[in-house]
């Protein structure tokens, strides 16, 4: 379903729903990729190999200088935000939970002088048009009722020839469209009467997920460049991540050890069709 046939009282109301969601959950980051200790964030034996290469791509695909003004849009704790703040003139990171922004400002490495939280809608950004230089949007699009809206919104803050990098999990993907067709051969041979479950088209919101888990819209890597391109940015180069989810059993058992992660992450970058998520350098035409 898309954001834009929702009559206003609906969108509302799953607004709420989402909301409600973060404010109780924080964030899917805690616990499973970092932990909060002595006003540090600390990655998990799960995120450490993940948020450091993430860490790294942002800061080659930014390309932050001193003159930089940076928007992180959907910036949670702060994890990318603070360090790339840094290397910046000035940079703000928007978000709509206020719980986060609040462990932000608590942490050791958090600097006024260098970043402002704002708490806001991220699909209507309270900014003038034009005025950043960079932005990043890291794994927010799969969170909100309308992604389109946060890509215009960002492309209208973000100067003319501006970078944008936009970060994204995958889900169909090669080996996911290989064990959804092993799965449709079991279910004929051996539950012929068992109807397949439902499944949302790539980058449509799926409503019945709404408040019940984090993820509610999935991609593929052509809709998603895609509609980066129908959307006045210019994609300059799409960077294949490795897998991420905690919850999944192979990841598990494979992402803590350096050997399977670097081994997926050269496989990823490779082909981003064998990855499970997605880094998107852009410019802002």
């Amino acid at each position: 379903m898309s954001a834009t046939t929702l009559d206003a009282q609906t969108k509302r109301a799953l607004q709420d729903k989402l909301r409600q969601f973060y404010e109780r959950e924080l964030t899917d980051g805690q616990r499973a990729y970092f932990n909060v200790r002595d006003g540090n964030l600390i990655p998990t034996r799960m995120g450490k190999h993940w948020l450091a290469e993430h860490q790294r791509v942002f800061a080659e695909l930014l390309q932050l200088s001193a003159r930089d003004t940076f928007l992180d849009v959907g910036c949670g704790e702060g994890y990318y935000t603070m360090p790339l703040a840094r290397d910046t003139c000035f940079s703000v990171g928007a978000d709509v939970s206020s719980s986060v922004l609040n462990l932000m400002q608590s942490l050791r490495a958090y600097d006024a002088k260098k970043l402002a939280p704002c708490v806001m809608d991220v699909e209507t950004l309270p900014f003038a048009s034009e005025i950043f230089d960079k932005a990043l949007c890291s794994h927010l699009l799969e969170h909100v009722l309308d992604d389109r809206a946060v890509v215009s919104e960002i492309q209208r803050v973000v100067k003319p020839n501006g970078i944008a990098v936009f970060a994204i999990p995958l889900k169909y993907t090669t080996p996911y469209r290989a064990i959804r067709g092993a799965e449709n051969v079991a279910r004929k041979l051996f539950r012929p009467n068992k109807k397949p479950a439902p499944v949302a088209p790539p980058g449509e919101l799926d409503v019945r997920l709404v408040g019940k888990q984090a993820h509610i819209r999935h991609y593929s890597v052509d809709v998603f460049t895609n509609m980066l391109n129908e959307m006045g940015f210019t994609v300059k180069r799409v960077v294949g991540m490795w897998f991420h989810d905690p919850r999944h059993w192979l990841v598990y058992q494979t992402q803590p050890r350096a050997f399977f992660y670097h081994l997926g992450t050269r496989l990823s970058k490779w082909n981003p069709n064998f990855g499970a998520g997605l880094v998107v350098q852009t410019i802002r035409r």
